[in-house]
């Protein structure tokens, strides 16, 4: 088994103990995470990316030096931060618009790894939400091309026509393949030979489907930090204990499907240098 074990979509808790959520991992077994931001909606609309991107750049510092994991830094409007924004100014597109600009800037400074998890509501909403979503999309996919890094999706599940038009989007943006990875992503989306990358739930039934395709994949648990509501999704243990099965189930190709999902994709995505 690789020496790596990567968790491609981690959130944690500013104001929480995300130190100790972070020890609990290293435990279990994982030696990186791609730290996600989460929204607050209780900052003010002025200081609002300013204010959790600082957050979550501070976290991965901290976690680096305090921890001993391999941080990559994950950073952008959440795509409910349209609606939820829009709620107390006139115009929250532009103010997600310089959340993108401020993201890829943090990038191009060396802060930050990837944008994201950038996209479109996963449930029904006012097809003026969509519209505005998709014009926001595609700018953040255009900066993401200027500054060479990837865009990490959260978007409604797809199917293969919508996962047509994602291509299609992202190809008009110049962004090379294989440089956009679907979060939350269904095993039912490797059965297409597409340019964006799926980062698979760490479930024991998805990660078995998504073996069964025979395509490479990405694996995370999209923990969050909350004491409220614990394991929320998967439990920050999740993706070591599915490396450790998949180990045992499918002997080397299980060791295959490892390498690819916490080191040749990773690096691929973000760079073999930011990882020991």
């Amino acid at each position: 088994m690789t020496d790596r074990i990567f968790d491609n979509h981690f959130h944690l808790n500013y104001y929480g103990d995300f130190i100790e959520s972070a020890k609990k991992y290293r435990k279990a077994g994982g030696t990186a995470i791609n730290l996600t931001n989460l929204p607050d909606y209780s900052l003010p609309p002025s200081s609002y990316y300013e204010t959790i991107y600082q957050r979550t750049i501070s976290m991965g510092e901290r976690i680096r030096k305090e921890v001993n994991l391999d941080v990559i830094i994950t950073i952008g409007p959440y795509p409910l931060d349209l609606i939820n924004l829009s709620k107390n100014i006139k115009d929250a597109g532009e103010i997600v618009r310089d959340g993108i600009i401020r993201a890829a800037r943090l990038c191009d400074m060396g802060k930050a790894n990837a944008i994201g998890e950038i996209g479109r509501p996963h449930f029904q909403v006012d097809k003026s939400i969509i519209d505005r979503s998709n014009e926001l999309l595609d700018f953040a996919f255009t900066l993401c091309k200027d500054s060479g890094v990837p865009a990490i999706l959260h978007t409604e599940d797809l199917d293969r026509q919508s996962l047509e038009e994602l291509e299609k989007r992202i190809r008009s943006s110049g962004m090379k393949d294989g440089m956009v990875v679907k979060h939350h992503a269904r095993p039912e989306n490797l059965q297409t030979d597409s340019i964006v990358k799926m980062s698979i739930p760490a479930t024991r039934t998805d990660i078995r489907k998504s073996i069964e395709s025979g395509r490479y994949f990405l694996m995370e648990t999209d923990f969050i930090d909350n004491p409220e509501k614990p394991n929320m999704y998967l439990p920050l243990d999740s993706v070591p204990n599915r490396a450790l099965w998949i180990s045992q189930e499918y002997g080397e190709r299980g060791a295959e499907i490892l390498e690819w999902a916490f080191v040749k994709l990773p690096d691929m995505l973000f760079g073999e240098e930011n990882f020991s």
